[in-house]
């Protein structure tokens, strides 16, 4: 009897001990399943987003046709064709003022002069003297106080301001009695007959460039009035503008006959014709797509089909391409941009 009871006793541990490995193996499968449960559902949901996205059908991109104006864009500063700046020959009295602001003059009148009683004087016994020594004196002696008398001459006209072209007197800050030192500046004569300005023109478009090119000037002082320029010159040899940091052409141009209202000193912008107007093809750089580095359009059919179509392009404005060959005026093409609707875009 007590055989039985230890063996009922032992049927109930057994028991007990089966029914509490099997909760702890339970256990065991919840703990695995709440720690991989984050990284499941991460899984889950990424691959259900991708399986779920869709590909956004942008709008198509229409080729269109542009007027390419073949022009170099120039901006600068408009100077009088000849600029004579009325500066004091020597230190003295101004003794002669002959002219006012404003005035018209021509080439070698004379404009100012300063008191020259002592030049004047230090030549006429120069000529006192050569006239004695012509007398009893040396020929060689004779020719050396000739040459003296010259340089008095001279010395005596330089005491004297003369213009050095026909102009107007632009500004004049002068009068006679004044002391004036060595170039001391009362004024300016300038030559309107025509004006002139030198503007850069950048290397990338010097191979456009030539002499005699029309050029539209522009200023704000004068609005609404062209003003046509001529292309006069331009070196053999480029300059590098440190201020920019790129490498530029000095290109002169003149504006003759120039209207009134424009003054030198005057600011301007514009351009140079460099070439007939051309119409070009253009369309948004997104209808590109390259195959071996070559680019590729894809024409939308009025049925939904596509049509690939070898294109030849070139840069054009920032966002757009120019077209030389492959399309035509109207050409719905793909927007190869590709954006699905979970927000992610790419080409």
């Amino acid at each position: 009897m007590g055989d039985a009871i230890n063996g009922e006793n032992l049927s109930v541990l057994l028991s007990n001990e089966k029914k509490r490995k099997k909760k702890k193996g339970k256990l065991k499968v919840i703990l695995i399943l709440l720690v991989s449960l984050p990284a499941i559902f991460f899984f889950y949901t990424k691959f259900t987003k991708r399986n779920t996205s869709a590909i956004v059908e942008l709008p198509p991109i229409t080729v269109t046709k542009e007027v390419s104006k073949n022009q170099i864009q120039i901006s600068g500063y408009i100077e009088a064709a000849q600029q004579q700046k009325f500066e004091s020959p020597g230190e003295g009295i101004v003794e002669i003022v002959k002219i006012k602001e404003g005035d018209k003059v021509k080439k070698d009148q004379l404009l100012f002069a300063l008191d020259s009683k002592s030049q004047e004087v230090q030549l006429a016994k120069q000529v006192f003297a050569i006239e004695q020594e012509k007398i009893n004196g040396a020929s060689k002696k004779i020719t050396l106080m000739q040459k003296e008398r010259e340089l008095l001459a001279k010395q005596l006209k330089d005491r004297r301001v003369y213009a050095k072209f026909d102009g107007i007197v632009a500004n004049l800050n002068l009068d006679q009695g004044q002391y004036a030192k060595a170039q001391d500046n009362f004024g300016t004569l300038i030559d309107r007959s025509y004006l002139k300005a030198t503007v850069e023109v950048s290397e990338s478009d010097a191979y456009r460039l030539s002499v005699g090119q029309k050029a539209n000037l522009y200023f704000s002082a004068v609005p609404g009035v062209v003003v046509e320029g001529v292309v006069q010159a331009f070196p053999a040899i480029a300059r590098l503008n440190t201020q920019r940091g790129n490498t530029v052409l000095d290109t002169k141009i003149i504006v003759e006959n120039p209207p009134q209202g424009v003054l030198p000193g005057y600011s301007f912008s514009g351009s140079i014709i460099a070439g007939e107007d051309e119409e070009i093809l253009i369309c948004d750089k997104n209808a590109i797509r390259y195959e071996a580095g070559q680019p590729y359009v894809d024409k939308l059919l009025d049925d939904g089909k596509t049509e690939s179509i070898k294109v030849e392009i070139s840069p054009y404005i920032q966002g757009f391409v120019k077209f030389t060959s492959g399309v035509e005026e109207g050409f719905k093409l793909k927007n190869q941009t590709v954006i699905s609707n979970n927000g992610e875009g790419g080409f």
